[in-house]
């Protein structure tokens, strides 16, 4: 099998992955375990999995704070976001992240926009307003801001692992784990969230278990997105956005307004045209 085949297969377990880990999320919470200090568990068992095979090269220490920074905005946005809120809503307000990496690309790089790819961002901006207006105003959730947020930051992290050559995909999924743990803990302290009261079974699950899925499908992304251009694992990762929905449908029979479906099947058609495009 080539490193692209691997790639795909990688990155589409990773991305379904992603579409149905909110359930296991919302056990966990509905155990007394959410939020902030969910999300640090979780990672802080990834972080002492991965650890103690992985040395990071010192001298790479700029991309790696700035990926433990993006990694870790992305993966608290993103939790916090479907603990809340409409999973696929917060899916599909998650994968505007192609459009955010070539608007980037854009403005910090100077990279240039085809006009297919234009034609794609008004697409998917006009999906996402579709999403949120409702009523003739618009209507924004903090898991919203939550989602928006977590997709404009992986778009920045994607664009650091792919850019980043000389650092292996332990490292770079080192990286992400340590700034989730580290962000996280910050945030909770500084909004005086105190660590719930645990059992030993919950604690347990969210380091171990919860520790080593976080594990898995990260370094599944990750090789994935490093595998492969920007095009296909854009398009590739939409499988998230499906998932989500079956799940959704079957565990929590939850619908959507035939606003927010319309909406979000714009949005991923434009995203999926600046994933396509993306020169």
């Amino acid at each position: 099998m080539t490193k692209q085949a691997r790639g795909v297969w990688a990155l589409l377990g990773g991305a379904a992955a992603w579409g149905v880990l909110w359930y296991p999320l919302r056990l966990f919470a509905a155990h007394g375990l959410s939020g902030l200090w969910l999300t640090v568990c979780l990672y802080a068992g990834a972080l002492l999995l991965i650890s103690p095979g992985v040395r990071a090269p010192l001298a790479s220490w700029r991309s790696l704070t700035a990926l433990a920074f993006f990694g870790g905005v992305t993966n608290i946005g993103f939790v916090l976001a479907v603990l809340t809120d409409n999973v696929l809503r917060v899916t599909l307000l998650f994968y505007l992240s192609p459009v955010w990496a070539v608007l980037l690309g854009w403005m910090f790089l100077g990279e240039r926009l085809g006009w297919r790819v234009m034609a794609g961002v008004v697409v998917a901006l006009a999906g996402l307003f579709m999403i949120l207006w409702h009523e003739a105003i618009l209507v924004i959730h903090v898991a919203d801001v939550y989602a928006l947020v977590a997709g404009f930051s992986f778009a920045a992290a994607n664009v650091l692992i792919r850019a980043e050559t000389t650092l292996t995909i332990g490292a770079k999924a080192q990286a992400t784990f340590f700034g989730v743990v580290v962000l996280g803990v910050v945030a909770a302290v500084f909004a005086g969230i105190a660590p719930p009261p645990l059992s030993g079974v919950v604690a347990g699950l969210a380091l171990g278990a919860g520790g080593l899925v976080i594990l898995a499908i990260t370094v599944a992304v990750q090789y994935g997105v490093t595998a492969l251009p920007v095009r296909q694992s854009a398009v590739i990762a939409l499988i998230e956005v499906l998932t989500a929905a079956v799940s959704q449908q079957l565990w929590l029979h939850e619908g959507m307004t035939v606003a927010t479906v319309a909406g979000g099947a714009v949005l991923a058609a434009g995203a999926t045209i600046v994933a396509r495009y993306e020169e």
